[in-house]
């Protein structure tokens, strides 16, 4: 029992070393801009001119495909200037970049070609964007296809108002999404992947472009972190979709990629980390030396590594902005919190896309909370939505919801009702629902922009399935009772990542309301909440739905809901819970007596 305290006690420490005091704050920043943001307004619809910097070696497997989708690009070909810089390649890319260039100069803007000796990712793309002159440029990987629409729809945001000071659009990568933690409401983020991001050449030119001293790995978190020190925002365009074709398998390790990565964490700390996070980084090479070998060879790079930190530790220790409050997450070898489901494909297409059905409750003083998930839905990517709004009590909402602007496809309808509850304006919700799947998200829960995208393409998949349910992120919150509130903790437990089996579902709720998609035929069929339950309501409702019906389990975070971070208030509703659990469970295995 000592050598178990002291080894958990060990590895506390070591963690409050190599994990950043300054990752909650990043997190917290993200989330109190939410407060301050408005939707960004539509741009004029101009279609200007954009530099695409693209840097190959040995990329000879992925040049037709690349240019096959970009010829197809719903943008005029003509508005775009292509700058390849080739690193030494040996096999026939430069051949293949020629013959396209034979073939297609004419339909391009400009069409440019520099071979050279490899001089890594960031040098190179400077090189190619110091051949232009457009005010946005887009940095894309070679191994990229593009979907049809994929430039227009980065572009059109990047043009919206309000985007002054945003430095860069990263596009959302298919069939892996990046799986990092972007704000669901304001689709900020504190770095960004640049496998294919639009960039904003001004912001680019006052910062001195990509560090030279990062040969390839982590250059991008390098430069994301530069362009938040002197005061930009990063956003996240997931309406802007690629397809990366960057991994052979599942956590295929690259050596150059793991060195490069390891390498560039250390020098990353050095500049943008605090003391600790300073030590925590070296303390992270020397942990290297410890672990088994993950290629071989792999503890001798380690070794190079410490010595290229070492020479390089004056560079880094300079650098950064003179912007203040501005707070750098490390996590280990990584950055930003990482949300379950890396691996999970996304991005297919299907021939149908059945409505679906968004039922929100609330209730009066609950403006922002409702605004923030509301946002949460227009960010969407699956298009076919239509949103319900339920008021408990009133129609203090129904000017909030009405003034909101809602694209073409989607539709929004406001209902005020007198005092009747949760439950009842839940199924009132489904009363008044057009869609084949319906969705409950409650006003102070939030979706990321693939929820329902995620969870539609679930179901068309497994036909046999009546509901899919994904993975949720708790989020620990205190409000402070006049719209505000402060997040204190993130997680996605455990007890969450369950397959669907109804044995034990029985015994405990494992899907939260707002991860799960249902066919609207299971409420007409077995009919909405109990009317007078106000806890555990959803359980009684999933364990009727579920009985001798199959759902599909999706494990990846596609959404987050709220818990009391105070343990009293914790304690309390852990208690109305317990009182509520037989109850609800009781109804409901006598309600499936009549489904035999």
């Amino acid at each position: 029992m000592r050598v178990g305290l002291f080894s958990r006690r060990v590895r506390s420490c070591l963690f409050a070393v190599i994990d950043s005091k300054n990752n909650l704050k990043a997190l917290q920043a993200l989330a109190e801009r939410r407060f301050s943001y408005a939707l960004p307004g539509l741009g004029s619809g101009e279609q200007p001119a954009v530099d695409i910097s693209i840097v190959t070696y040995n990329s000879g497997k992925w040049v037709d495909g690349f240019f096959e989708s970009l010829k197809a690009q719903n943008y005029p070909c003509e508005k775009l200037n292509l700058f390849f810089v080739d690193n030494g390649s040996s096999d026939n890319t430069v051949a293949q970049l020629e013959g396209w260039k034979t073939r297609c100069a004419d339909l391009f803007g400009c069409f440019s070609i520099t071979r050279g000796e490899n001089i890594g990712f960031g040098a190179g793309h400077d090189r190619a964007i110091s051949l232009g002159s457009a005010d946005y440029f887009l940095v894309s990987n070679i191994d990229i296809q593009f979907s049809v629409d994929a430039l227009e729809k980065v572009v059109g945001m990047a043009l919206a108002s309000g985007q002054d000071d945003v430095a860069s659009w990263e596009m959302r990568q298919a069939p892996f999404e990046h799986p990092k933690y972007y704000d669901p409401v304001t689709l900020e983020t504190n770095w960004s992947s640049h496998a294919c991001i639009l960039i904003r050449r001004a912001a680019y030119v006052q910062l001195g472009g990509y560090e030279r001293q990062i040969f390839m790995y982590g250059e991008d978190v390098e430069l994301s972190y530069r362009f938040r020190s002197y005061g930009y925002r990063l956003k996240y365009c997931p309406g802007a979709m690629v397809y990366h074709y960057t991994y052979e398998h599942e956590n295929q390790i690259k050596p150059l990629q793991f060195t490069g990565s390891t390498l560039a964490n250390a020098y990353l700390r050095l500049r943008y980390g605090n003391f600790i996070d300073k030590v925590g980084g070296i303390a992270l090479q020397f942990l290297l030396l410890l672990r088994p070998q993950v290629y071989p060879g792999s503890r001798r790079d380690v070794v190079g590594s410490l010595f290229r930190l070492i020479k390089k530790t004056p560079c880094f220790l300079a650098g950064k902005g003179l912007q203040k409050n501005v707070s750098f997450p490390f996590r280990g070898f990584d950055y930003e919190m990482i949300r379950e489901g890396a691996f999970w494909n996304v991005g297919e297409t299907f021939d149908v896309q059945p409505l679906v059905t968004i039922v929100t409750r609330t209730y009066q003083k609950r403006d922002e909370f409702l605004r923030q998930s509301i946002m949460s839905v227009l960010n969407q990517t699956y298009p076919h939505i239509e949103l319900i709004v339920v008021e408990d009590g009133g129609t203090t909402m129904k000017s909030l919801v009405e003034n909101t602007p809602f694209s073409e496809g989607r539709n929004v309808r406001f209902f005020g009702l007198e005092k009747v509850g949760r439950s009842v304006t839940g199924n009132y919700g489904l009363e008044m629902a057009s869609g084949k799947y319906c969705i409950f998200l409650d006003d102070d829960d939030l979706l990321f922009a693939d929820h329902v995208e995620v969870l539609v393409a679930a179901l068309l998949k497994n036909e046999e399935a009546v509901a899919a349910y994904s993975l949720a992120m708790e989020v620990g919150t205190v409000n402070d009772n006049g719209g505000r509130y402060l997040e204190l903790s993130y997680e996605t437990p455990d007890s969450f990542k369950q397959p669907f089996d109804y044995e034990v579902l029985l015994d405990h709720n494992y899907i939260p309301i707002q991860s799960i998609m249902f066919e609207r035929e299971l409420y007409l069929e077995r009919g909405g909440f109990e009317t007078d339950m106000s806890n555990l309501e959803d359980w009684n409702l999933w364990l009727r739905y579920a009985y001798r019906n199959k759902f599909f389990y999706v494990p990846k975070t596609t959404s987050l809901f709220r818990t009391p971070a105070q343990s009293d208030v914790r304690v309390a509703r852990h208690k109305q819970l317990h009182d509520a659990y037989l109850v609800a469970k009781s109804r409901a295995l006598k309600s499936c007596e009549r489904y035999q």
